[in-house]
């Protein structure tokens, strides 16, 4: 029995080594620590609660501002439901739970309420807590600016009545005084006071048509110039080129005005454009062209009808030692092709064959 025993104990002894060891008692008030992987959450919601306290001291409460409500339409900011536009030309964007903004769109406010920077952080917007319409009465809450532009134009307001009165009297008082662009004898002519004053009308009058006639063509819109010694040289040598259809091989044209003008093939020729007589001038020389009227043949695009120079389209005639081709254009517009006499056939040409310019 002792020999069995002695076999037994060496094997329970080791088997007992063996065993894991029993974990330690735990008192009841000890609290449980928890396990490791939990701690990173726990810190995590500790560093929400810090944020949230940080954005919670970020926001101003007790806010006022003034201005006019608008809808916050289509914007960067991903917050706001309206506007509120400042005098200075700014505006914040607006929220709030308990107010009705629609009820305050397009009209003058005062909100109060907490402000806080945007989401996007280039904009502030204000959680409006209470709103008022302003009404002229509250003017003395209104910002300076807006109580300067109120005084400017209560100012100009109480000035307008003045001048109109002003205005009025002076009418009243001036009922004889002449009219801004009638002359003494027109105003007299409108008086029938007596047969005496008419008969000096009319001999005052009848000088003044030959005037008429000038200005109806003043000497700084002829197209004709003086001819000097140079000009006569230039047009003797032209009149003596062949003038024939094949010669004609030149073309100047502009899609501006929209005209094409046919040029002889040994002539120069230049565009000056718009002058100060002329809707467009083009010349025409036997020689280089530099200065404004060196040219023989002048083309002028002018103002008015053909008629109202009593004359009809294509027509050429002489007027003292030169000759005028006429060529009814658009928009009340004619051109005139004129030339020393010399020249006669090649204005004559010139006047048949201008055309209109089309795009290629």
């Amino acid at each position: 029995m002792k020999s069995y025993i002695y076999m037994i104990a060496p094997i329970l002894v080791i088997i007992a080594g063996c065993a894991p060891p029993a974990p330690p008692a735990m008192d009841e008030d000890s609290p449980a620590e928890p396990p490791a992987e939990e701690m990173p959450f726990e810190e995590d919601i500790e560093g929400l609660a810090e944020n949230s306290e940080d954005t919670e001291v970020r926001e101003t409460k007790n806010v006022i501002y003034q201005g006019i409500v608008k809808p916050a339409g289509i914007s960067i900011y991903t917050e706001g439901s309206h506007r509120l536009l400042l005098p200075d030309g700014r505006f914040i964007l607006l929220e709030s739970d308990g107010v009705d903004l629609n009820g305050y769109v397009n009209e003058q406010v005062e909100l109060l309420g907490a402000l806080r920077p945007t989401i996007e952080g280039a904009g502030t917007i204000m959680r409006v807590e209470s709103a008022r319409l302003v009404t002229d009465g509250d003017s003395d809450n209104l910002p300076e600016d807006e109580e300067a532009d109120d005084s400017e134009e209560s100012e100009d307001s109480d000035n307008d009545p003045t001048e109109v009165d002003d205005d009025e009297e002076i009418a009243d008082d001036d009922d004889d005084a002449p009219i801004p662009g009638l002359d003494e004898e027109a105003i007299i002519g409108s008086n029938d006071d007596s047969e005496e004053k008419d008969d000096d009308i009319d001999e005052d009058m009848e000088p003044a048509e030959e005037p008429d006639e000038t200005d109806e063509e003043p000497e700084e819109d002829s197209p004709t110039t003086p001819v000097s010694a140079e000009l006569t040289a230039r047009a003797d040598k032209m009149s003596k080129e062949s003038l024939t259809a094949d010669n004609w091989t030149q073309e100047y044209c502009t899609a501006h005005i929209g005209f094409c003008v046919p040029i002889h093939r040994n002539w120069w020729f230049k565009s000056f454009g718009t002058t100060n007589s002329f809707l467009w001038h083009l010349e025409l020389s036997s020689e280089e062209l530099i200065n404004l009227y060196d040219g023989p043949i002048q083309i002028n695009l002018m103002s008015g009808s053909v008629g109202s120079k009593k004359a009809t389209d294509k027509q050429v005639r002489t007027e003292g030692g030169n000759v005028i081709g006429y060529r009814s254009w658009t928009d009340s517009r004619h051109f005139e092709i004129s030339a020393p006499a010399a020249l006669e056939e090649a204005v004559k040409y010139i006047t048949e064959n201008l055309s209109e310019h089309t795009e290629n």
